[in-house]
């Protein structure tokens, strides 16, 4: 069974690498990790872009529960 991990996020590169690597290293294998970033102008989507396995997008934020 594969177990898919959201992450919201916006304007978190001080805090996404760490959230990136507490997923890569749980135990169970079958994982995807799925980020919804909310138009960041900080260095989040650099971070993201050095992580080949995960999926994201980012777009505008329309509110805390759009993600």
């Amino acid at each position: 069974m594969k177990i898919s991990i959201l992450t919201p996020s916006y304007n978190q590169g001080a805090f996404i690498e760490k959230n990136i690597q507490s997923v890569l290293s749980q135990d169970y294998s079958n994982i995807e990790h799925i980020v919804i970033d909310g138009g960041s102008n900080d260095n989040t989507l650099k971070i993201l872009k050095n992580h080949s396995h995960l999926q994201w997008v980012s777009e505008p934020d329309e509110g805390q529960a759009d993600a």
